[in-house]
């Protein structure tokens, strides 16, 4: 009987602290959340005459306009800039957020899909590898799992875990018998290649 009162007690602990912990359902509205992101790159690529390793880092920072259809659900439209090691993209994407509570502080699951424009890319092969990565536009993916916190009923900071993905290619050198090798000033062959980064992102949406 004692422990059943003590788990009892504990309950409405638990409940007294939800309720208190809710907020006022917000209406209908649109948001605006800015963004910034850091991620390094995970796995590797097989070329024809080696493995390369991704050594990449990403630094993203992004513009997102949506629409809160109610306190669990919204969707968005979304740009912004991922700067790689030596090149750099321009992502256009849509966005779907689902909230699991309605409290002050929201889990939450993203989703970014849509493609990435080149904006700068260095057509020197790096020194160690002799590859250059990422030469050409691709779709663009991004999931993240991570929480909302609502500061006020028009600002929140959201802190997330992401998994990014980038469709793009690699340029190599393939050496045969009798050329010269150039690969630390020129490459002769590419490779479609998915790209994978693991990070965090931080936002601010009013």
């Amino acid at each position: 009987m004692k422990k059943t009162l003590l788990i009892l007690a504990a309950v409405m602990i638990c409940l007294a602290g939800y309720s208190q912990n809710r907020r006022p359902t917000p209406e209908k509205k649109f948001i605006y959340m800015t963004s910034i992101g850091y991620s390094t790159g995970i796995g590797q690529i097989e070329l024809e005459n080696k493995t390369v390793q991704n050594k990449n880092f990403n630094v993203s920072v992004n513009q997102l306009l949506g629409y809160q259809f109610n306190p669990y659900f919204q969707l968005g439209l979304g740009a912004g800039f991922d700067i790689w090691k030596h090149t750099a993209f321009i992502p256009v994407y849509l966005n779907l957020t689902v909230n699991f509570t309605d409290t002050r502080i929201e889990p939450l699951f993203y989703l970014n899909a849509g493609y990435s424009f080149k904006w700068y890319v260095s057509s020197v092969p790096e020194p160690m590898d002799r590859v250059v990565h990422g030469t050409k536009n691709g779709p663009y993916g991004e999931s993240g799992i991570g929480m909302r916190i609502n500061l006020t009923d028009r600002f929140s900071i959201v802190l997330a875990a992401c998994y990014k993905i980038q469709y793009t290619d690699i340029r190599y050198t393939i050496l045969n018998p009798n050329d010269q090798d150039h690969s630390a000033f020129s490459t002769n062959a590419r490779k479609d290649a998915l790209y994978h980064f693991a990070g965090v992102r931080l936002g601010f949406q009013f």
